[in-house]
């Protein structure tokens, strides 16, 4: 068999459809020697690189998204019709209650701790680099100590705590507050690279599972509120990039058949759990006779 690897591509609540995927594999047998995430795929993948079970993550993040209070709402957020999630609500005023929530699951690991070869990619808004937090750094000879390892137009950080890169690579911008880590200002990887099939390459894989979950996108639909317009926008604008970058990194795309939900509800995310599996399922000889 050869040497393969997932990349899991952003889309907020949609990530919810990842973990179906990943049931769909570990059912079969099948676990990724390399895993490369952005935003939510980075936390879903982060999540099950180091360890934390499938059923868990399931659980802690339908926690995590139905349960989180929403502690301060700001003047201009206060109209019921903006239609702001409970979690972007809180996420303009930082991200530190989900970065606590992902280092009690990680066990307060460091991103050098996760056995599996892991990539989580972000971008640092001051330079507009792709910033790439990762326990396999670039192949070459650096200064000992150096945590930042330069490779064109990215670069390359290890060393950092494993949710904190989780975070950084879903700040989504004007949503989340950008992440500060080793001096960069980080948000939504997704800004640069909306499925990061490439760094699964440049981890080691032969082959590359990709899941995009971008089905929706270029479908019409109606626009209600500042997070729908910024979430729209941003979707439309990286869209032509993401499929260019699959049809030349990627070895077969999953595209799961999933929406925007808008507020999720626990049969919302069940049936996102549950496209995502289905999706692999029906695809799962097509990548047998691909990885051999």
């Amino acid at each position: 068999m050869k040497q393969w690897g997932i990349a899991l591509g952003a889309g907020g609540i949609l990530g919810f459809a990842h973990i179906g995927v990943l049931e769909a594999l570990e059912s079969r047998g099948l676990r990724p020697g390399f895993v490369a995430g952005t935003s939510a795929g980075a936390i879903v993948g982060g999540l099950w690189a180091s360890g934390v079970k499938l059923s868990q993550v399931k659980c802690e993040m339908e926690s995590l998204v139905l349960h989180e209070p929403v502690r301060i709402l700001p003047d201009g957020f206060r109209g019921s019709h903006y239609h702001v999630p409970t979690t972007a609500i809180h996420g303009l005023l930082g991200t530190g209650w989900m970065e606590s929530v992902l280092s009690r699951l990680t066990g307060n690991k460091n991103i050098s701790e996760v056995d599996i070869p892991l990539a989580m990619v972000s971008c640092d808004l001051h330079t507009g680099d792709t910033v790439v937090l990762t326990n396999r750094r670039p192949g070459f000879v650096a200064q000992e100590g150096l945590q930042t390892h330069p490779v064109g137009s990215r670069r390359y950080v290890t060393n950092v705590p494993l949710a904190a890169a989780m975070v950084a690579s879903s700040a989504l911008p004007g949503v989340f507050v950008p992440k500060r880590l080793h001096g960069n200002n980080l948000v939504d990887g997704g800004v640069k690279e909306m499925v990061p099939a490439y760094e699964v390459r440049r981890l080691g894989a032969e082959e590359v599972l990709a899941v995009d979950l971008g089905w929706y996108i270029g479908r019409p639909r109606d626009v209600q509120g500042i997070y729908s317009v910024l979430s729209r926008s941003f979707n439309l604008a990286t869209r032509p990039a993401t499929l260019e970058h699959l049809k030349r990194y990627s070895s077969l795309t999953l595209t799961p058949p999933v929406w925007e939900p808008g507020l999720p509800t626990p049969f919302k995310i069940r049936s996102l759990v549950e496209t995502g599996r289905r999706c692999a399922e029906k695809h799962l000889k097509q990548w047998l006779g691909i990885i051999g």
